[in-house]
C-alpha cells in the first residue's frame, strides 16, 4: 500500500464502516449490515489485514438530506485516525452519496495517513488511477441518489392518485394491508386501536374534556402510537410518549379516520371535486365533522401544529396589573444572587403607557393562587361548558370542492365544460345546506372535584381550570418598595360564576375574609 503504516510491526489495521439508511417502503436497495460486514471481513482476510473495529451508522442517510459527513459512525473513525491504516466499506455509496462529501472524507483520511477501500468497486485510493476512478464513481453515486429521490417522489404521487397508502407508519387506529383490487397497500382498521378512537370521539362529543380522557387512557395503560412504533422497531425511541390533549386531538381530526388521504397539504379528491374515500373509515363523516367543530370551538384544535411555542406559566393570561389593568407577562429578572428568577411583570411602564408598573416573583405568586383557589372551590364538582357541533359538516367539504374545481378550470388543457357541470352540481348542493353551522352549548358535570382535576392536570390543564372558573389574579404594587420578603397581600384572586350557586357564595365569603 502507498499509505505509511502507523503500526510499528507493519500490520495493516483496518476499520470496517457500515451504513444503512432507513427506507419506509416495500423495496430497500441497501445491503444489510450483516452482508456488508461479511464482504469487508472477507476482503481483509484475503489481504492479510487486521480488523481493528466495526463502526456502524444505522438508520442514517448518506444523501444531502441526511447528516452528510457529521454521522456518529464517521465521528468514531475520526477519533481513531492514529490507529487505523485503512477504512474499508462494502460499496462506495455506503460512505458518500455525492462527489463533494466523498472527496472531503478521502482527503481527510489521506491527511491522517489512512486509505479508503471499497470492496464492490475494487477501489484502492493509494494510487492516482484509484483516486480518479473513485471520483467518477462518486459522481455516479450522486446521480443515482438524485434519481432515487425523484423516483420516490413520483411513486408517492402515483400511490396517492391510485388511492393507495404511500408508505410510512399507519395513523393510530389503522394497520397497513395489501390492496384487494390491485397492487399497492391501503389502510385497514385495527380492532383494538379503532375502538380507542371511537371511545375518545364519543367522550368528546358528550362534553368530556381532553384532559380527563388523556388522564384516563394513561391510567388504563392504553398504548399510544409511539408505543406501537417502538414494539414494531420503527423508531429509535425507547420510552413511549404518554397520551396528551394534543395527541388525542390530532388523532381525532386526522382525515385518515374517515378514509381520506392528504398529499402536499391537500386532500385527495374525486372527479366531482369532493374528497375521495380510499379505505374503510373508523368514524362516520358526520361524527368527524362534529369533532373538528367541537375541538376548534373549545380551543382544542390543532391549528399551528408543528410550531415551537414558548411554554406559558400557570397565570399567563390570568394575572393583571393592579395599576393599569393590563395583562402581566412572564419573564425573568436577575436576582442579587446572580440567578434569573421567573417573574410576572407589567410592560406598560417600559412601553411608555403611563403605568408605574408592577413585578412579582412568579413561583411564590402561583403557590398563593393555588392554595387560595383550592381552599375556595377544591371540593366542589367541576362543571364544564362545551360547544358541540350538531350539523354534519357537509358545508366545509362542499366549499372545498368548489374551490378545487375552480382551480382545475384555470389549468392548461382542462375540460372546462365538464368541470363547469360538476361545479354547478356543487353550487346546488351548497344552496340546499342550512345557512349557518349548527352548534349548541352544553354544561356537563365531569364527576370530579376541582381538587381532583387539579391534581390530575399539567400546567396548561390547570390554567384552563382556572379560566373555566372565571379566575382573575390582580397584582398590586408593594406597600413598602424594596421589601425583600414576599408579601402575599399584594395578590388578589377573583373568581367568576360557578355552576353551583352555593359554591359561588362560599367563594365570595372566603375572598372577603382573605382580603
Amino acid at each position: 500500500m502507498g499509505a505509511a503504516l502507523k503500526d510499528p510491526l507493519g500490520c495493516v489495521r483496518a476499520i470496517i464502516y457500515i451504513r444503512l439508511s432507513s427506507h419506509r417502503g416495500d423495496l430497500d436497495p441497501s445491503t444489510s449490515p450483516a452482508r456488508q460486514e461479511e464482504v469487508c471481513r472477507a476482503y481483509c482476510a484475503a489481504k492479510g489485514w487486521t480488523v481493528q473495529a466495526v463502526v456502524r451508522d444505522l438508520d442514517v442517510s448518506g444523501s444531502d438530506k441526511g447528516l452528510r459527513l457529521d454521522r456518529p459512525g464517521l465521528g468514531e473513525i475520526r477519533d481513531q485516525w492514529e490507529e487505523v491504516d485503512v477504512v474499508i466499506f462494502a460499496k462506495l455509496d455506503r460512505l458518500a452519496r455525492n462527489v463533494v462529501d466523498f472527496r472531503a472524507f478521502a482527503e481527510e483520511a489521506e491527511r491522517n495517513g489512512a486509505a479508503l477501500v471499497s470492496v464492490a468497486e475494487s477501489l484502492d485510493m493509494t494510487t492516482i488511477s484509484g483516486k480518479f476512478v473513485a471520483t467518477i464513481l462518486a459522481a455516479f453515486a450522486e446521480m443515482e441518489a438524485a434519481t432515487i429521490a425523484e423516483r420516490t417522489a413520483a411513486g408517492i404521487a402515483g400511490a396517492r392518485k391510485l388511492g393507495r397508502w404511500a408508505g410510512g407508519a399507519a395513523p393510530y387506529g389503522y394497520r397497513v394491508v395489501p390492496a384487494t383490487d390491485g397492487p399497492g397497500y391501503v389502510l385497514a382498521p385495527e380492532a383494538e386501536a379503532a375502538d380507542v378512537v371511537r371511545e375518545a370521539a364519543e367522550r368528546v362529543l358528550s362534553g368530556e374534556s381532553l384532559y380527563r380522557i388523556a388522564h384516563d387512557f394513561n391510567a388504563r395503560g392504553i398504548p399510544t402510537r409511539s408505543a406501537r412504533l417502538i414494539a414494531e422497531g420503527r423508531t429509535r425511541r425507547t420510552t413511549p410518549a404518554p397520551w396528551s390533549t394534543q395527541v388525542i386531538a390530532q388523532m381525532l381530526v386526522n382525515p385518515a379516520t374517515v378514509g381520506r388521504s392528504v398529499y402536499r397539504g391537500e386532500v385527495i379528491r374525486a372527479d366531482d371535486g369532493m374528497p375521495r374515500r380510499l379505505w374503510e373509515p373508523i368514524l362516520s363523516l358526520d361524527v368527524w365533522h362534529q369533532l373538528c367543530a367541537a375541538l376548534t370551538a373549545n380551543g382544542d384544535g390543532v391549528e399551528g401544529r408543528g410550531r415551537r411555542v414558548r411554554a406559558a406559566r400557570l397565570l399567563s393570561g390570568i394575572a393583571y396589573c393592579g395599576g393599569c389593568d393590563r395583562k402581566l407577562y412572564a419573564s425573568s429578572r436577575k436576582h442579587a444572587s446572580g440567578n434569573n428568577v421567573p417573574t410576572y411583570a407589567c410592560a406598560a411602564r417600559r412601553n411608555g403607557q403611563g403605568c408605574k408598573g408592577v413585578a412579582i416573583t412568579a413561583e411564590m405568586t402561583e403557590e398563593v393562587v393555588t392554595r387560595r383557589f383550592l381552599d375556595y372551590v377544591g371540593h366542589w364538582p367541576v362543571v364544564e361548558t362545551v360547544t358541540v357541533a350538531v350539523d354534519d359538516g357537509r358545508r366545509a367539504d362542499v366549499e372545498a370542492g368548489i374551490a378545487d374545481l375552480a382551480r382545475q378550470m384555470t389549468e392548461r388543457g382542462a375540460d372546462v365544460a365538464a368541470l363547469a357541470g360538476r361545479l354547478g352540481e356543487l353550487h346546488a348542493a351548497r344552496e340546499a345546506l342550512p345557512a349557518t353551522a349548527l352548534t349548541e352549548v352544553r354544561r356537563v358535570e365531569t364527576g370530579r372535584t376541582f381538587g381532583e382535576e387539579w391534581a390530575a392536570r399539567d400546567v396548561d390543564g390547570r390554567r384552563a381550570l382556572l379560566a373555566s372558573a372565571g379566575a382573575r389574579v390582580v397584582i398590586h404594587r408593594a406597600a413598602v418598595p424594596g421589601r425583600k420578603t414576599f408579601d402575599e397581600s399584594r395578590v388578589s384572586l377573583h373568581l367568576g360564576e360557578f355552576a353551583d350557586p352555593e359554591a359561588q357564595r362560599l367563594a365570595e365569603i372566603a375572598a372577603e375574609e382573605a382580603s
